[in-house]
């Protein structure tokens, strides 16, 4: 699935059912971001986000060719050269850093036969946040700090939400429709949450974070009005729900 990063939650824009286990493979991206390029242009793409499953030396070469520039993750055991020009595992490249400091490199790097620029940092688990890119920013890390919200958006579409999980569809075609109308019906309660928080502003726990999310807002407001029709006052709030779809 392809987003667009939107006030803490992906945009669903672009999916495909794969008839398989396990991740997709190189010739399955190329197409779905050649599908996304055919419809808005390279030009639309700040960068492309993606974790360590969504790697390979064919398909970042494929990506800079296509002028896409990236923020994805790499293992820690990824050969990347030291300052020595020496091989090594990126990890040690981090291992000296206080946990969660960031590091990029004033140059790139060759990772897999390709000029890439680095970035990372040692987290409190343990682990280590590996990024390359084709292009320099020094917000490298932040910016790939927003592939989570894809994340988000398979929580709204499943257990916090829509809970798909429960449908049990499995066959392709069938799926694939079913995630569309969901993709709209996402949108909808998004806006309609944006709309609501505009009236009445959501409250705010003791940690800083709201009460619940803007997509929540929306869809509990949806599922009541949707819940009672029979009312008068309802079927006003639908038609004003409604108008949600066409407003900017």
């Amino acid at each position: 699935m392809l987003g667009i990063v939107y006030k803490g939650v992906a945009i669903p824009v672009l999916w495909t059912i794969l008839d398989k286990r396990g991740n997709s493979n190189t010739a399955e991206r190329k197409a779905i971001i050649e599908e996304f390029i055919g419809l808005f242009g390279t030009s639309s793409i700040l960068y492309l986000c993606a974790d360590r499953e969504f790697i390979g030396k064919t398909w970042f070469k494929w990506l800079i060719l296509q002028g896409v520039d990236f923020r994805i993750r790499v293992r820690d055991n990824t050969q990347i050269p030291n300052g020595r020009g020496e091989l090594v595992e990126a990890r040690r490249l981090f291992r000296g850093l206080a946990i969660n400091q960031p590091l990029i490199f004033d140059k790139t790097r060759r990772v897999w036969g390709l000029e890439l620029w680095v970035a990372g940092m040692r987290l409190a688990s343990g682990e280590y946040l590996i990024l390359v890119g084709a292009k320099y920013s020094a917000e490298a890390i932040e910016h790939y700090a927003k592939r989570w919200e894809i994340e988000t958006l398979f929580g709204c579409l499943k257990s916090r939400g829509f809970r798909l999980e429960e449908t049990h569809v499995i066959e392709p075609e069938r799926l694939k429709k079913l995630i569309a109308l969901l993709a709209l019906a996402f949108c909808w309660a998004h806006r309609g949450g944006e709309w609501l928080s505009q009236q009445k502003p959501l409250a705010r726990k003791k940690h800083g974070r709201l009460a619940k999310s803007i997509f929540r807002y929306g869809l509990d407001h949806l599922r009541r009005i949707l819940c009672n029709l029979s009312d008068r006052f309802q079927r006003i709030a639908f038609y004003r729900v409604i108008q949600l779809l066409s407003c900017t």
